[in-house]
């Protein structure tokens, strides 16, 4: 009886032992390995930055930095699935593992590189003010007391941020309200990319114009955690096989009709 006893035990030690075993090789896999393994990609946008990331008219995703990530997820040999968030805590959300990457026209600087790293910059944008075109405006600095619009979170924001001339920086969740504040007259213009702005209105047939020079250049490069280096690789080399075999010209020229690498 008592042999029996001892053999029960090392059994149920036994078992516990390579259901540990199990457990520990599963929780050191990397997320690259995790991502091949399971053969999905998850990346995040806000679904509310046109021509970027958007809800189209059958209310699926689309935009330029969806077919970016369907091309990359192709290359490596996986499948691309988009989560949408807010813009003010997207950084969160992906140091939070709430996804593996952040493909939504992030520009890069010094201190979101501090929380995450980048991708080598897949395209190339700009910061622009506009404003109505009966405005008689020249340049951002023509406004007295100006209340300008911007999205929340953005380094559109930060940049407002340090003008003497605005009185009241007005935030929005995207830039679709951005726009229609606007030509509703609740703010005297607002701050986007270059070529966000220029779409406004072909798709919201909002009267809206490019006031003054680019207030200034961007790289927008894809997110990704600081532990996730195996990763980061992979995404870059895939960035390079797509640039390099036409497949990145041919959705750059889809949407803007010109190749955003292009400075």
């Amino acid at each position: 009886m008592k042999k029996r006893k001892m053999s029960v035990l090392f059994i149920s030690i036994l078992l516990i032992a390579l259901l540990s075993g199990c457990a520990s090789s599963t929780t050191s896999q990397s997320t690259y390995e995790r991502i091949v393994s399971e053969g999905e990609m998850t990346f995040a946008m806000t679904g509310a930055y046109p021509p970027f990331n958007y809800i189209d008219e059958n209310g699926e995703l689309a935009g330029f930095d969806i077919d970016i990530a369907n091309a990359l997820a192709a290359e490596m040999g996986v499948t691309a699935v988009p989560i949408t968030t807010d813009w003010d805590g997207i950084i969160g959300g992906l140091t939070g593992n709430r996804f593996d990457m952040i493909i939504g026209s992030m520009a890069i600087t010094e201190e979101r590189l501090e929380q995450v790293n980048f991708t080598n910059p897949y395209y190339y944008d700009g910061a622009q003010f506009f404003a109505q075109s009966t405005t008689g405006l020249t340049s951002i600095e023509s406004l007295t007391d100006g209340r300008v619009g911007v999205v929340t979170g953005t380094t559109f924001q930060e940049y407002l941020s340090n003008l003497d001339n605005i009185s009241e920086i007005v935030q929005f969740q995207s830039d679709v309200d951005n726009f229609k504040a606007v030509e509703q007259g609740r703010t005297d213009g607002l701050v986007t990319s270059k070529a966000v702005g220029a779409r406004a209105p072909i798709d919201y047939g909002v009267d809206l114009v490019p006031v003054g020079n680019l207030l200034y250049s961007e790289e927008i490069g894809i997110a990704i955690r600081k532990e996730d280096t195996a990763l980061l690789e992979s995404v870059n080399n895939a960035l390079n096989t797509i640039v390099e075999n036409g497949s990145y010209d041919a959705i750059s020229q889809k949407w803007f009709g010109t190749n955003m690498l292009e400075k």
